[in-house]
């Protein structure tokens, strides 16, 4: 005959063989999870963190000109594009003028910019090389006809992101409203 099991006492924990032996997913989750993570880490820090280049090429924007403005038609429209697309003559109906350019590399990409002066305040209308970048993490869309624009902000400047000529287009500038930026960023 078989002796019944002995009686649990209080705070007492009884446990089996199957107890000891971890739940059946609970390794194959661990490691996908592991797994995913290392993919993102190699990817965000090869390829320079994609979400990021937008906010990026705006601190570059915060730097000052390392070159005079490029020259101007008799019009004010500068003589200067980028990745072929033409910087905008913003001085006839907005009145900025390009006081200066600059070059840099961001995320691995080559951006060049015209800088725009106008009552004391400066303007950065930059194109980055290459595929459209990704819209900022918290930017909000702006209804706008043409092809898409986002709003966002970085290291204190309003900027504004959209497309031309399959290009991505930053524009920033601090104190400017955002309606504003989002007409230079649509001038031709």
């Amino acid at each position: 005959m078989v002796d019944p099991p002995a009686p649990v006492q209080s705070g007492t924990t009884v446990r089996t063989e199957r107890d000891d032996a971890p739940p059946r997913g609970l390794g194959i989750g661990l490691g996908i999870t592991v797994l995913a993570v290392g993919v993102a880490v190699a990817f965000g820090s090869l390829a320079g963190a994609p979400a990021q280049v937008a906010t990026d090429v705006v601190t570059a924007q915060a730097q000052p000109p390392e070159a005079g403005a490029p020259p101007t038609t008799n019009g004010g429209r500068p003589l200067a594009a980028a990745f072929g697309v033409p910087f905008p003559d913003l001085a006839a109906r907005l009145g900025w003028q390009p006081v200066g350019r600059r070059d840099d590399v961001v995320d691995g990409r080559e951006v060049r910019t015209v800088v725009y002066a106008r009552a004391g305040r400066r303007l950065a209308w930059s194109v980055i090389d290459g595929a459209p970048v990704p819209v900022p993490p918290g930017a909000t869309s702006v209804p706008v006809r043409g092809p898409g624009t986002a709003q966002f902000e970085s290291g204190g400047r309003t900027a504004v992101l959209t497309t031309r000529g399959g290009h991505s287009v930053v524009v920033s500038a601090a104190g400017v409203s955002p309606v504003a930026l989002v007409r230079a960023a649509r001038a031709q």
